[in-house]
């Protein structure tokens, strides 16, 4: 059978025409081979004016039919054959009559053999990535560009003014339970208050840091007789790389809550602006 491969688009504003191409789909003659980038998809999911689309389903259903084709063909070899999936006709009629959401280029035959290396010159060469992840060592230097970028951005401009790496203890504070340190604290008619997080740690970590961030909000809050919704407090972090993962999940969970308000490290700025503007100053011993 022929190999061929067809880029797949996400279409954020059909009237509009515009299109981002999230992955592609290859058939090497014997199976399918599939890729989609995490930038790409997170990029559609901005761009998309219906917010309840959840790009990364759409992606799973096109995933989990391929990994049936390529079973069946492998294993059990009694439906394969009337799919037309594994047929270049097929992705030309998808490509001219494909106009919603998600859309096919015109699939592009393929006429050298296909093993992993070729697959992957193919992604870099379209996409300009890779399937391998970056070594560690680059992490370490991202989070620590991103601590660098919060202490001269936000720390460095308050410290005189409002707490800054203040740590709550449950002896000095009984209604908190557990020791909490904050980037940034202060009051001024209301708390206003910083907490940097990166999301490279394991999913039960992260979920009880960030369910202590807002535990401690509301002790707080209520201390100091403020409203919950009054307050400015912030989690500053970086989106995590994979979509539909459990850190992202609990990172899109903060982002949608109407007392935590999500920023990038580079944002930091905003909230020392905010700091100097409502001249918060020190409230705690």
């Amino acid at each position: 059978m022929k190999s061929f491969y067809s880029i797949l688009k996400l279409s954020p504003n059909i009237a509009t025409e515009d299109s981002v191409a999230i992955g592609m789909l290859l058939f090497d003659g014997e199976k399918f081979r599939y890729f989609f980038s995490d930038k790409k998809k997170r990029l559609a999911n901005k761009l998309l004016d219906d917010k309840s689309v959840n790009v990364n389903f759409i992606v799973n259903q096109i995933i989990d039919k391929c990994n049936t084709i390529n079973f069946d063909n492998e294993e059990l070899k009694l439906f394969y054959k009337f799919d037309k999936l594994s047929e270049i006709s097929y992705f030309d009629y998808l490509s001219n009559y494909s106009n919603g959401l998600i859309q096919f280029s015109n699939p592009k035959p393929l006429y050298e053999e296909m093993n992993d290396m070729a697959f992957e010159r193919l992604i870099n060469f379209l996409f300009n990535e890779s399937l391998h992840k970056y070594p560690k060592v680059d992490d370490s230097f991202h989070l620590q560009r991103s601590m660098e970028l919060i202490e001269r951005n936000l720390i460095n401009r308050v410290d005189k003014r409002i707490h800054t790496h203040y740590k709550f203890k449950p002896e000095r504070f009984p209604s908190i339970y557990f020791s909490y340190e904050m980037d940034c604290i202060g009051l001024n008619g209301s708390l206003i208050g910083a907490k940097s997080l990166p999301f490279d740690k394991s999913a039960q970590s992260l979920d009880k840091d960030i369910s202590h961030y807002f535990t401690l909000i509301s002790s707080l809050s209520s201390k100091f007789n403020k409203s919950l919704n009054d307050n400015n407090f912030y989690l500053i972090s970086e989106e995590p790389e994979k979509i539909g993962s459990k850190e992202h999940r609990l990172w899109e969970s903060v982002r949608y809550n109407e007392l935590i308000n999500v920023i990038h490290p580079e944002e930091s700025n905003k909230v020392a602006d905010q700091i100097l503007e409502k001249k918060a100053a020190k409230f705690l011993d």
